[in-house]
């Protein structure tokens, strides 16, 4: 295993391997993606649920954390904002592209492929960096609910669920308890609990509902987005306060 010293130079650009075969700068990307708060994407047979925590101060309004690309598309992304949105915005365009062309809506494997090439092309050339953020794509499409998680250097992988951002590992290991007692055989409103949960785990306190955004698959297929503030999203909110004191008495004890 080579130290972070015998790897000097190899960081420089991403056109570059390293001896052990790494890429140094799609790993820093990771690590901002990590270091981004919470984004949770979740579903089940019949849904998906987007789930994150936007940034406040107290100066400063809430920011967007989880966005629409089509009628029946969310996203949501950890890392550098900036990047995420440049994202987001290509992933709408190539979205109504492909309604243009076609007369149909997008398949979300599709458009995650296209934001998944272009990410993967900012690691192949010079003078570039990688985008410094993972990004998740949920909806329900002609194949029902997908859900697709795009890493910074351009891999994609299809979730049933997953977390990116600060405390990835905890709260996923709470979704991993969850899912093998119940399944893809969750309700809609389970799934939703179990996502703000996961997200209170990853922040390791109860987040204020001002904080929360969520996106839902309706039942007809739409996509759409509320805050915590929203009378529909603080009884869910309630009910995974209520879990994770749980979680934390238990963890306490163990």
């Amino acid at each position: 295993m080579y130290k972070l010293d015998q790897l000097a130079g190899y960081d420089r650009s991403t056109i570059l391997f390293s001896p052990d075969g790494r890429i140094i700068q799609v790993e820093y990307a990771r690590k901002a993606m990590n270091r981004g708060s919470p984004s949770i994407g979740l579903k089940n047979k019949e849904s998906v649920v987007l789930v994150g925590r936007r940034k406040r101060d107290v100066l400063v309004l809430p920011n967007r954390k989880v966005f629409a690309i089509d009628d029946h598309i969310g996203a949501i992304f950890s890392g550098y904002s900036a990047d995420g949105r440049s994202l987001v915005n290509y992933a709408r365009e190539r979205a109504q592209v492909y309604r243009f062309i076609y007369d149909e809506k997008m398949d979300v494997l599709l458009l995650a492929q296209e934001v998944a090439t272009l990410m993967h092309t900012y690691t192949q050339f010079g003078g570039a960096r990688p985008f410094g953020c993972g990004v998740i794509f949920g909806g329900i499409d002609n194949t029902g609910p997908q859900l697709v998680y795009i890493d910074p250097g351009g891999a994609m992988m299809e979730w049933i669920a997953g977390v990116i951002g600060v405390n990835k590992e905890k709260a996923e290991e709470y979704l991993k308890e969850v899912y093998k007692e119940k399944g893809l055989d969750m309700t809609k409103d389970e799934l939703i609990v179990t996502g703000l949960t996961a997200l209170f785990i990853a922040s390791e306190e109860k987040v204020d509902p001002v904080e929360v955004e969520i996106g839902i698959s309706n039942d007809d297929g739409k996509f759409v987005i509320k805050t915590g503030e929203d009378e529909e999203i603080k009884k869910y909110i309630e009910e995974a306060g209520k879990k994770f004191d749980e979680w934390v008495n238990r963890e306490s004890k163990e």
